[in-house]
């Protein structure tokens, strides 16, 4: 505990000599959009960063505090990098956005070690857990989106894993830490198991997961939770090359590497049941698992596609022509691009199409339940169409629905066909 405060303390002493996130890449080419998506939230023109309050109460973090960090860096009349944009104020300091949401990250932390103090056992082990998870999601927001080249992002996300690592002593389930050996490079995953603390061993399914580019493998601790862990699934966790615990890795055409890598191993993790082993592809992740489909179809039971980004996006310059400048900004940095036009950034983007690939030329061998939401601005239905298999497609077609409704009716659906799969 005395580790984490006295880090934090030294972390927060303003300084103004560190770059701000917005300049980081230097991009030439199209102009800057607004856009809005259901899960990804609404790129404003007064924004830089996409601002998705209901996706991130969904992880777990709290509205109104939310709200209230939005606030302090809306009203900061502290000098920006571009002033049309609230959230690029320069230096480390009252306003930034890294600065704010590590701010209330210590809150959590600090509230995670009063509870420590209490005489209840019971209420110690509920209370800490919230605590240092909600100190963990603010920590991972403050890294958002993530560049690999912001030395501020990645100490948030030093915190965001040792307040991760805290909450998941105080959780009711078995948490392992995994270390896989990918290129000669160690990357961490995380099992999330559905034994409860002091459950006899046993083996059972799991869901691996392959998130996207805007997210950590820490924001779905609730997804397991609330609809795999009363099932009697676990839930495997890593980060997409370039982002967290995978930064040392590029992005590249071949996305799988490191979870192809952590397949081929897989057996050597006690407890797993290995013919129960089921891909959720979330966003970006379903090119990384459609490409798990195709290369390693006996390793796998079933595969999730929510809202998949598979072709169509890779290779449509109208749609995009519709991105806000973060999302190419990722981009960049995801291919350990810091300068570069948006010209080159769009032609390298074909690569990453499936259908370029000439993957999705046959049906794969196993199940498929893939997601759509209506209006995405990156997922088609023509992508999905794409999507094919010798056994059973089905589709869960979401209408325009408030968020929170929407993301708790493709879960709960999800979880169902999860159900029905490993019986």
């Amino acid at each position: 505990m005395t580790a984490n405060k006295n880090l934090s303390e030294t972390l927060f002493k303003p300084k103004f000599d560190y770059p701000e996130t917005s300049s980081l890449i230097q991009r030439s080419g199209l102009n800057s959009n607004s856009s809005r998506s259901m899960l990804d939230g609404e790129g404003r023109q007064n924004w830089y960063r996409m601002i998705n309050r209901l996706s991130w109460h969904w992880h777990g973090l709290p509205l109104l505090d939310i709200e209230e960090v939005l606030a302090r860096i809306a009203v900061s009349r502290k000098k920006r990098t571009n002033e049309n944009w609230l959230d690029t104020v320069i230096g480390y300091q009252l306003g930034n956005w890294i600065y704010e949401f590590l701010a209330q990250s210590v809150v959590w932390q600090q509230k995670a070690e009063q509870y420590h103090s209490s005489d209840d056992e019971q209420t110690i082990s509920q209370n800490c857990h919230k605590a240092w998870l909600t100190a963990s999601l603010f920590a991972g927001l403050a890294s958002y989106p993530y560049f690999r080249n912001d030395d501020l992002s990645t100490q948030a996300q030093v915190f965001a894993s040792r307040y991760y690592r805290e909450a998941m002593n105080y959780s009711p389930y078995q948490i392992k830490e995994l270390d896989f050996l990918v290129e000669n490079k160690t990357v961490k995953a995380i099992l999330h198991t559905p034994l409860k603390k002091g459950d006899e061993p046993r083996v059972f399914p799991i869901v691996f997961l392959c998130s996207g580019l805007s997210n950590l493998q820490s924001d779905f601790y609730q997804y397991f939770v609330n609809y795999l862990a009363p099932l009697g699934v676990g839930l495997l966790t890593v980060d997409t090359p370039s982002i967290g615990a995978s930064k040392q890795f590029n992005l590249s055409q071949n996305t799988s590497v490191i979870h192809q890598a952590i397949l081929e191993q897989i057996k050597s993790v006690p407890l797993i049941d290995y013919d129960k082993i089921i891909l959720l592809g979330y966003r970006f992740g379903a090119n990384i698992a459609m490409r798990l489909a195709y290369l390693m179809p006996n390793q796998i039971k079933g595969v999730i596609n929510v809202a998949p980004v598979i072709h169509q996006f890779f290779t449509d310059r109208q749609m995009q022509s519709q991105l806000p400048a973060i999302y190419r900004d990722i981009i960049a940095s995801s291919l350990d691009h810091n300068s570069i036009s948006d010209q080159q950034l769009l032609a390298e983007l074909q690569f990453f199409s499936l259908k370029e690939q000439r993957l999705l030329t046959r049906p794969c061998a196993m199940p498929i339940l893939n997601i759509y939401y209506e209006g995405d601005s990156m997922s088609s239905l023509d992508d999905i169409k794409l999507l094919t298999s010798s056994k059973k497609v089905s589709l869960i077609h979401i209408k325009s629905l408030a968020l929170m409704k929407s993301l708790e009716q493709s879960s709960k659906q999800s979880s169902q066909w999860i159900e029905a799969l490993i019986k």
